[in-house]
């Protein structure tokens, strides 16, 4: 302490307390970034977030390192660089502050699920609300101290009074989708992990996050991340493909056209070829149905058979419709693993089906049928006239 109050004359013994205090918590932090997130979220703890709270250390030490150098050169404004960095460092306390408490909140009020074999606490509509109180509470109290530090106690009631303009103007930018997340989140019917099909957009995502503002997606068929407002996913219909409305599963239809059989002979041969045609085309769905049962690639409920039907004669071929129910979808965020469970599945039923059909010698190719008519060359076709009409 002697050496310090004989390098920096200017300050008495107090003041270095407070300053070697704030020197060496602000060390210890830096070097215990890592630590101290896993402590307060160990779920969302990332390489950004570490990088960005150990930079805000590394600029308050800098800051306070050239404040104490101001300070034993004697020039007046060491203050401000000291205040600065006092401020960083309310800011800084802040966000572990509400970090810490919306991880206890998420754990007290949040929804436990298993991801991935892991445990995990997600966000609910109380959780989310103890989060938007304690942000204002936070929010207010960090602005306090930031006055307490400038000296600006008569700035107190002008300060709050721009803060609630703020807040007033800019409410129709914010408040929707705040309050489209906590309506996300009342609802109980989406939650992270969940895989949904959004109108309009032709892929499927599952839920990553839940945020106040925004949420967070996984492209499953194509592998991104996708950034969507609370209010614009709410303003659109949403099925959710992880919560089915019965035990069956999630059902799933695929179309196949079939060329007209060419029947020929009496009205008895033509029943017995039509009933031969149907007999071919159940053995192809149920040899499909077996090949797939059998294939533990293949995520379809075995306890519920497939079920097809005609559903259209039109002018080129006959349309049969092939309803299968799959497995219940894992709860998972891995876009590989959902994306083997719903493609992976069409796909290996349109294949088994394929290869029951060369079986069963059943055309699945559409055709395209022409209609000639023959025309009598000793007939000729009467001339168009050309009509005016003078108005």
């Amino acid at each position: 302490m002697e050496f310090l109050q004989q390098l920096l004359p200017g300050l008495d013994q107090t003041k270095l307390t407070i300053h070697l205090i704030i020197f060496v918590g602000n060390i210890a932090l830096f070097l215990l970034a890592r630590p101290i997130l896993k402590f307060i979220d160990p779920s969302a703890v990332t390489n950004s977030k570490v990088r960005l709270f150990r930079s805000i250390n590394v600029l308050v030490f800098l800051l306070h390192l050239f404040g104490m150098v101001l300070i034993r050169q004697g020039i007046e404004f060491q203050s401000y660089f000291i205040n600065i960095g006092y401020s960083i460092m309310a800011v800084y306390g802040a966000m572990l502050f509400y970090n810490f408490l919306c991880a206890q909140s998420r754990k007290r009020f949040g929804k436990q699920r298993t991801v991935d074999e892991k445990s995990l606490f997600f966000e609910t509509y109380s959780s989310r609300m103890v989060n938007l109180v304690v942000l204002i509470i936070l929010i207010l109290t960090t602005i306090y101290i930031l006055i307490l530090v400038w000296n600006a106690e008569e700035m107190f009631t002008g300060i709050y009074g721009i803060l609630a303009a703020f807040l007033a103007f800019t409410s129709g930018i914010w408040a929707p989708d705040i309050i489209s997340g906590l309506i996300i989140l009342n609802t109980e019917i989406l939650e992270d992990g969940d895989v949904v099909v959004i109108d309009g957009h032709p892929n499927e995502y599952v839920i990553a996050r839940v945020t106040l503002i925004y949420l967070v997606l996984y492209d499953i068929r194509n592998n991104h991340r996708t950034l969507m407002r609370n209010s614009q996913f709410t303003e659109s219909r949403v099925d959710n493909l992880s919560r089915v409305t019965s035990s069956s599963g999630l059902r799933r239809a695929m179309v196949y056209k079939i060329g007209y059989p060419a029947f020929s002979g009496n009205r008895d041969t033509r029943l017995a070829q039509l009933a031969d045609f149907k007999s071919r085309i159940e053995d192809m769905f149920k040899i499909a149905n077996q090949t797939c049962a059998e294939n533990e690639n293949i995520k379809i409920n075995t306890s519920k058979p497939f079920t097809w039907a005609m559903t259209s004669a039109g002018d080129f071929a006959l349309e049969y419709t092939l309803w299968v129910y799959l497995e219940r979808i894992p709860n998972t965020k891995i876009t590989s693993t959902i994306r083997r469970h719903l493609m992976g599945t069409i796909y290996g039923v349109n294949e088994a089906v394929y290869d029951a059909s060369i079986a069963e010698n059943i055309d699945l190719s559409t055709p395209n049928v022409h209609q000639v008519v023959a025309v009598d060359p000793n007939v000729i076709p009467p001339k168009t006239a050309n009509i005016i009409t003078e108005s």
